[in-house]
Parts: structure tokens; sequence; C-alpha cells
């Protein structure tokens, strides 16, 4: 300010282009900042779009829609490139993967201790019962532990599935 003594330490923009300051006192600038209006002069319409290219830091912002596309457009490109291919990547049975029993169940558990996958019926799991129970019984191995263990969990395992398989027997058709 013209009549002002103090040292001019503040700066305060002159226009909207923020390349020329005036520099003034601490009062001064903090009177200067209160009256200055960045938006004079501009049109309702222009304020509107420097609000919304201002909230996005000035950058051309995407629709999130398409970043799908994009996204399972890079997957496919990564695949062919890993694979050395320009076919498709083979399509996942999504309906199968959801309708499929989960792996965890103790019927699962006692297939995989016999050594099975389905689908098997109650004679394969009667035969390899048969010999595994041979296998670790304890006449064949003498007075070890392990194998009785062992032999204790393929009782278990063949009782879990004779007793899936009756229930299976005893369901209503449809």
């Amino acid at each position: 300010m013209p009549d002002c003594n103090e040292v001019g330490e503040y700066r305060a923009p002159k226009d909207r282009a923020l390349s020329d300051y005036y520099w003034f006192c601490l009062p001064h600038v903090q009177e200067y900042n209160k009256a200055w209006n960045y938006f004079s002069g501009m049109s309702m319409a222009d304020v509107e779009d420097y609000i919304n290219t201002a909230s996005v830091w000035d950058r051309p912002t995407r629709r999130y829609d398409s970043m799908a596309a994009t996204t399972e457009a890079l997957k496919q490109k990564a695949w062919q490139t890993y694979n050395f291919t320009e076919e498709p990547p083979p399509r996942e049975k999504t309906q199968e993967r959801f309708n499929s029993p989960s792996r965890q169940t103790p019927e699962f558990e006692a297939l995989a201790l016999m050594g099975l996958e389905p689908p098997v019926t109650l004679a394969d799991v009667k035969a390899k019962y048969k010999i595994l129970a041979k296998k670790y019984h304890p006449d064949h191995n003498g007075p070890n532990p392990e194998a009785e263990e062992l032999l204790k969990r393929i009782n278990m395992a063949y009782t879990i599935l004779k007793m899936a398989y009756q229930k299976f027997e005893t369901l209503p058709e449809k």
C-alpha cells in the first residue's frame, strides 16, 4: 500500500495467471486476499468448468465401466504373450466351478487318503480298502506305530465313504 512503511514480505497475485505478484506486509496482504476474487470476470459456465477440471487435478478422466474392458484386454494380451500365441485364452467354466462340491469335505479327504479321485463306485472303494488294509495291517508290518495309525485313518476313511454311499442310496430320485 502506498502509505505503508512496513517491509513487503508477503506476495499476493495480480491476476488469475499467478505469474506476477504484489508484495505486501502481513496486515495488507490479509486485507488484499479477503477482497480478491479469483473468479471475477468469469461466467458461471467457466467457473463450473474450472471447478470440474480442478477437482481431478486438470487431468482427463475415464469412465469406470470402460476400465473393465481394458483390464480384460490386458489380461488376455498377457496370457497370449506368456503362452507365445495369438489365440484367445480358454474361458473358465465358471458355472462348473461354482457348482462343484468343496474339496474340504470329509468324503473328499477320505478319498484323498485312500488315493482315489471321484467319480468312484462303492466297489472301487472296497477294492482299494482291501489293498490298503493288507498293506498296513500289523501282521505284515510288525510293531510299527506309524503303520497302525495309518490303518486307523484308512478304516475311518472307509467308514466315512461307506456311510456316504448308504446315505446316497437312500436319497429320493428326482
